[in-house]
């Protein structure tokens, strides 16, 4: 069974309908993308997984995290499951240092409730070296740059142990070296078996890594497959990815270029 089931969700906010019937999954390790044009329902849909948006009362959908229904669940507890969310805007406390950013995490996440700091410390450091950030454990996060920021916020994540981790705009307001290196990271846990669900207007990008997508346009999925199917579905191209990107992409798919 899939790490993370979704059937029939629909999400309305003052009587419009956002979502209409989405389902999907996303399986152990893999490496799912949400794909689609602005106001298609991609966030709606993700604050909705976690639990920042309640289900409507006359949604008959069902969602399902490691084989336990979470649709009534509060965040903190579908976090603790192991599901866990990074929004495009940053959530890091600009004012701290990188350390003490990282140490919220010892101190509130009830994974390390009973581990003591020495072990904290050691992953804590094992993933800056991963990320290149090492050197910045002492720095103020306002004087990072974007990519590393957001490269941060990957690292807090990971210390928190999930299962499956959600990511809205990652690349947003990256360079695109940072870019490559965070696809390099998303890669490399995903091969640990962390499973990853990522929306961002990068779509090129994201159809260079990512195993499955799923296009929504207007809340409703229009195309479900992988990179090849998705650039040559005839409905994704005319209305969200354009003849010209079809045409690069497809070249570069070709080629088979890599990350």
């Amino acid at each position: 069974m899939a790490l993370l089931h979704v059937e029939n969700l629909n999400q309305k906010f003052k009587k419009k309908k956002i979502l209409h019937h989405i389902s999907l999954e996303v399986n152990t390790g893999e490496i799912v993308a949400l794909l689609g044009p602005n106001g298609a329902g991609k966030t709606t849909l993700l604050k909705t997984l976690i639990g920042l948006f309640k289900i409507p009362k006359d949604s008959n959908c069902k969602i399902t995290f490691d084989n336990l229904i979470i649709n009534k669940l509060p965040v903190c507890q579908r976090v603790t499951q192991g599901l866990v969310y990074l929004p495009q805007q940053s959530s890091l406390f600009q004012q701290l240092s990188v350390k003490d950013n990282l140490e919220i995490i010892f101190q509130h996440q009830m994974y390390w409730q009973n581990i003591s700091l020495n072990l904290f410390i050691e992953e804590r450091n094992l993933w800056l070296y991963t990320t290149h950030l090492s050197d910045t454990l002492n720095y103020k996060v306002e004087t990072l740059s974007g990519g590393q920021k957001r490269k941060l916020e990957v690292v807090r994540t990971l210390l928190m142990h999930p299962t499956l981790i959600m990511l809205d705009e990652p690349f947003a307001g990256v360079d695109p070296k940072s870019i490559y290196e965070l696809k390099k990271i998303f890669v490399d846990i995903s091969n640990k078996g962390i499973a990853i669900l990522i929306s961002d207007h990068h779509a090129d990008q994201l159809l260079s890594f990512a195993q499955r997508a799923y296009v929504i346009i207007n809340g409703l999925v229009v195309t479900v497959g992988n990179s090849q199917d998705v650039i040559e579905n005839t409905l994704t191209k005319e209305i969200y990815l354009g003849n010209q990107f079809y045409q690069e992409i497809s070249q570069r798919f070709n080629n088979k270029t890599s990350i």
